[in-house]
């Protein structure tokens, strides 16, 4: 029985693709939101799933209670101060390891930590320019560089797909939202930017998700001869992310597949922080403020979007002129 638990089920879907080359290298076993199932599920790994569709006291009674039976040797939170992953880590037996990236009363959480039996909580810090990747990979002992390309499992069916229309043209992964608004560079930036690669040659490719169908209709409208994958299966978009000649996307998970899978990626970074969380090998497209990136984990979004006092500008001053030159200067088009 593995005597390793890892306990990711903080983060997004774009963090959880992340560590999938690491995780597909752990020995040992995971607890993981199922809200990630189907990426997850086609690699065999010995998971505990925290059920979404449950309350936070069912999933904390239920996995600490497997956490005892497995008893782990040594338990690690992936995500810096994730309040789940704090919690569990708090009701797990074994040695303690976790993140502090600042944000969390660290101090109150140790002393809260030495007071369970047999507990011995081990805090490792989150240097400022260590991407979430790097911290992640030095503290499980396993080289991130080796991990990538990954070698995604893919559905017959979607591969096949994604092969037939590669066949047909070249073309570019496009995904011009965020599950934040104000994550999302504009729109029409990223209509502009398809139409220049369209007169360059490609096809472009748009990645929506089922809350996007405004977005759909107004790409539909502007942009005709885009092909358009709408709220599909995230394991068909995986299948056209690894045949793309690039992706372009804003900070996300489908950039996130872009970096592990060996393609070459364009993120457009605004208030958070792109050392941390910016794709495998990308190149980040930002302008460098003296507020940003100014993102604070613990506060959250809705934080960001109160205390900002400049409207954004780190992402409306991203000119579509700027994001072209860059991709010929890079020698995408």
């Amino acid at each position: 029985m593995h005597r390793k638990c890892v306990i990711s089920v903080s983060g997004g879907l774009g963090d959880m693709f992340m560590l999938l080359p690491l995780f597909r290298r752990f020995e040992g076993f995971l607890v993981l939101s199922d809200l990630y199932k189907e990426v997850f599920e086609p690699y065999e790994l010995d998971i505990i799933w925290w059920e979404e569709q449950k309350s936070m006291i069912y999933n904390l009674i239920k996995i600490s209670k497997i956490l005892r039976i497995r008893k782990p040797e040594i338990v690690y939170g992936t995500y810096p101060n994730g309040r789940r992953i704090n919690l569990l880590i708090a009701l797990s037996p074994g040695l303690k390891v976790f993140c502090d990236d600042g944000n969390f009363p660290v101090k109150r959480l140790i002393t809260f930590l030495k007071l369970m039996p047999g507990a011995y909580p081990i805090k490792i810090p989150f240097p400022i320019k260590k991407s979430y990747a790097e911290i992640n990979s030095k503290i499980l002992g396993i080289k991130y560089s080796s991990c990538v390309p990954f070698d995604f499992k893919e559905n017959p069916d979607f591969r096949e797909e994604a092969e037939k229309f590669a066949r047909k043209n070249p073309y570019v992964v496009i995904h011009p939202t965020s599950k934040y608004k104000h994550r999302s560079w504009s729109i029409d930036g990223f209509i502009e930017v398809s139409k220049f690669i369209l007169k360059n040659g490609y096809s472009v490719v748009f990645v929506l998700g089922k809350e996007d169908k405004a977005t759909k209709d107004l790409i539909e409208n502007r942009i005709p001869d885009a092909k358009i994958l709408f709220g599909r299966s995230i394991n068909l978009v995986i299948s056209y992310v690894r045949r793309a000649k690039f992706v372009f996307a804003n900070d996300s998970a489908i950039a996130q597949i872009g970096g592990i899978a060996g393609v070459k990626t364009f993120v457009i970074y605004g208030y958070t922080r792109y050392y941390h969380t910016a794709p495998y090998g990308s190149c980040v497209i930002r302008v460098p403020l003296s507020c940003s990136p100014c993102y604070n984990f613990a506060k959250g979004e809705e934080a960001v979007a109160k205390e900002c006092r400049f409207d954004f500008a780190c992402l409306k001053k991203i000119t579509t002129k700027m994001v072209i030159d860059y991709l010929v200067e890079c020698k995408a088009i």
